[in-house]
Order: C-alpha cells, then sequence, then structure tokens
C-alpha cells in the first residue's frame, strides 16, 4: 500500500463519517416529519454538504503527486474532512421528544457557528491546495471561487434577511450541480 493509499482511506473514513452523520439527521427528521416545520434551509444545507463532500473527496486524488513527509502534511488533508463532520453536527437538530421542530429557527440560531466552520473549511482546503507541485500556477482559479464563497458565507453569517439566505443557498447548490454535470473527474 502506498502512502497515498493510506492516507486516502483515512481521508475516506471521515468523510464516511461525515456523511452518515448527515443521512442519519435526515433519517430522524423524516421519521419525525409530523412534528417538522420548515425544513428548507435544513434541506437546501444539506444537499450543498453532501455535494461539496463528494467534490472534496475527489479532489484528494491530485495529492498523489505530494510526497508526504510531515505529519503537519497530513493533519493539512485531513482538516477540511474533520470540518466537515463538524458541520454536519452543526446543522443537524438536537432531538426533541415530542416537541415541534422549527428548522428554520434552529437554522438562523446556529448560522454563526455554521457559516464560521464552512469558511474555515475553505481556507483550510486552500492551505492544503498549497502542497500540490502545481499551485504555482493554479491559484488564481482554485482561490477565486472560493473567495466569493466566502465573503458570500460571511454575509450570511451577520444577517438573517431570508431573502439574501436563499440567494446565497441556491447560488452555492447551483453551482456545485452545474460542477457535477460539467466537470471532469481528473486524476483517478
Amino acid at each position: 500500500m502506498s502512502e497515498f493509499e493510506f492516507i486516502s482511506v483515512f481521508v475516506s473514513i471521515v468523510l464516511a463519517f461525515a456523511m452518515a452523520e448527515l443521512l442519519m439527521a435526515w433519517g430522524r427528521l423524516i421519521r419525525e416529519h409530523n412534528r417538522v416545520h420548515k425544513p428548507s434551509f435544513f434541506i437546501g444545507w444539506t444537499i450543498w454538504l453532501l455535494l461539496l463532500m463528494c467534490f472534496h473527496y475527489l479532489g484528494i486524488w491530485e495529492f498523489q503527486a505530494v510526497d508526504f513527509e510531515l505529519v503537519g502534511q497530513l493533519v493539512l488533508l485531513l482538516l477540511p474532512p474533520i470540518i466537515l463532520v463538524l458541520l454536519t453536527f452543526v446543522l443537524a437538530p438536537e432531538r426533541t421528544r415530542g416537541k415541534a421542530i422549527d428548522l428554520e429557527e434552529h437554522y438562523f440560531s446556529i448560522r454563526h457557528w455554521l457559516f464560521s466552520l464552512a469558511i474555515l473549511f475553505f481556507v483550510a482546503g486552500t492551505i492544503a491546495d498549497m502542497m500540490l507541485p502545481d499551485f504555482g500556477e493554479t491559484w488564481i482559479s482554485r482561490i477565486s471561487l472560493r473567495l466569493i464563497i466566502v465573503i458570500t458565507l460571511g454575509l450570511l453569517m451577520v444577517s438573517r434577511n431570508r431573502i439574501l439566505h436563499y440567494g446565497v443557498l441556491t447560488f452555492n447548490v447551483g453551482w456545485l450541480i452545474l460542477g457535477s454535470i460539467f466537470q471532469e473527474v481528473r486524476a483517478l
């Protein structure tokens, strides 16, 4: 087993844990559907997270070209998936026995944590990308869209404007869906 294969298995386990937690939250809410109110933000951001996990997983393949010599390099590669796990824990509401679950109110109450972690995910991913041999030639394309996303997520941290939240959510999910339709899988 090569060092990249070993590391990719480790990253896969962390991402699988994040995906499982998100799907379990969906399962709990589906079972309690009679008590769930205003689920649109939850549905949208969980779709965004699932797509983001898939894109991130495919992006790991670029790291085959990296010679991992330091523990810090492994930590940099593991940090974004760990943040995705934390995002799923933040987004999923707590279990309430017999009480109504207002997912929109939950969303607005956790938005500071949610978007702080999402911004941290993009920053950590960019720092990890600096290990890639072609980062010097590709940094503009890697950073430009991330910068737009980070700025819009920062706006969501401080705003309760539903239209702004829906607009940014629609842009983010739409961008990932378009990317999943048209972007080729590279380096597999």
